[in-house]
């Protein structure tokens, strides 16, 4: 299971109106802080809820702090309040760009594309000089595959702001959907010109590196966004499948197992498992299939693998009954249907 290309899924920085705020408002100026500022979700919610009661009705004031409430709240997955704060924002003021802008943002973030897209495109339509809003709506695209549509968007981003390195690296995650990834590459390079701390880009950068087959490259870029930021659990997932690739696979374990310590998910352990089935250690891998599959059961892989698994160790029945149950999640895992006919086969031969 190779890595994943990130597309920016963040909330976009929360900035007040100039002059929306009366001087001195310490509410205010704490509810309008950007994501990357010391203050927590938490004390930008409970600032703008202040501002939100003193506020007059239908003021900018109060447009603005709905949607600054409304984006803080969607960066903790407090979904309805961030809805509530959006639309009512909305209500008040239909040419606010931002907060259209907003809500696609929410919209893209639970799969609501076509949501998503209506209001990206009201965005763009209310202010065409907002970078933020094309890469918006060219992210939306790009999770609806329309590449070519999503890179046109993206091209109005850069020549809005030619050093906006987030429009960089989303288009460069468009032309690797394309599979064009030497374009791609040029454009994590230029994304990381333009930010250097840019974790998402270098891990980015590393799959369309791995699809070259330059594996080496992909680790150096992998090890730089683990070393930017240590918390990701995937980027750890990353390098431990391009070191398996390497048959470096006690390095692999060693990444795997970290990604596992900060998130346990089944295709961390899967992957691990793998790393000790190539390793010949079958019963570590059968434990960390199992451990897999008590998360998600529907993890077709980890049944698969499991199968491959108990195959090597000569139980038949067992991986057969394995091989079946992932065709049972997923009848067009053509991996295991090779495997459970190659083992129909050797019984026929008995």
């Amino acid at each position: 299971m190779r890595r994943a290309v990130f597309l920016s899924i963040v909330c976009l920085a929360i900035v007040a109106a100039p002059g929306a705020y009366a001087q001195g408002n310490a509410s205010a100026d704490i509810c309008a802080s950007a994501d990357d500022s010391a203050l927590s979700p938490q004390q930008r919610i409970a600032a703008c809820s202040r501002v939100v009661k003193a506020a007059k009705a239908g003021s900018g004031e109060l447009v603005n702090a709905l949607v600054n409430r409304g984006a803080a709240n969607w960066s903790i997955d407090r979904m309805g309040p961030a809805y509530a704060d959006l639309d009512r924002a909305i209500s008040i003021d239909p040419k606010n760009s931002r907060a259209f802008r907003e809500r696609a943002n929410a919209f893209r973030s639970e799969g609501r594309l076509y949501r998503a897209l209506s209001d990206a495109t009201e965005a763009v339509h209310l202010d065409p000089k907002d970078a933020l809003a094309f890469d918006m709506r060219g992210n939306v695209l790009n999770n609806k595959g329309e590449y070519d549509r999503a890179i046109a968007d993206y091209d109005e981003a850069l020549k809005l702001d030619p050093k906006f390195s987030m429009a960089y690296r989303d288009r460069g995650a468009a032309f690797y959907f394309k599979k064009d990834y030497e374009r791609a590459i040029r454009d994590y390079d230029e994304a990381i010109r333009i930010d250097p701390r840019s974790d998402r880009a270098f891990s980015n950068r590393a799959a369309a590196w791995a699809k070259l087959g330059k594996i080496d490259k992909a680790i150096a870029d992998e090890s730089q966004a683990i070393k930017i930021d240590d918390k990701v659990a995937e980027y750890f997932d990353n390098r431990g499948l391009s070191y398996a690739k390497n048959g470096e696979y006690d390095r692999a374990i060693a990444d795997f197992s970290e990604a596992i310590r900060i998130d346990a998910q089944a295709k961390f352990l899967t992957n691990r498992g793998n790393a000790y089935q190539s390793k010949g250690n079958y019963d570590r891998a059968i434990a960390d299939y199992n451990r897999a599959i008590r998360i998600q059961p529907t993890f077709a892989n980890a049944w698969n693998n499991r199968g491959a698994a108990w195959r090597e160790k000569g139980d038949i029945d067992r991986a057969m009954a394995d091989y079946r149950q992932a065709l049972r999640i997923d009848p067009k895992h053509d991996t295991a249907a090779e495997n459970l006919e190659a083992l129909r086969l050797q019984r026929a031969r008995r």
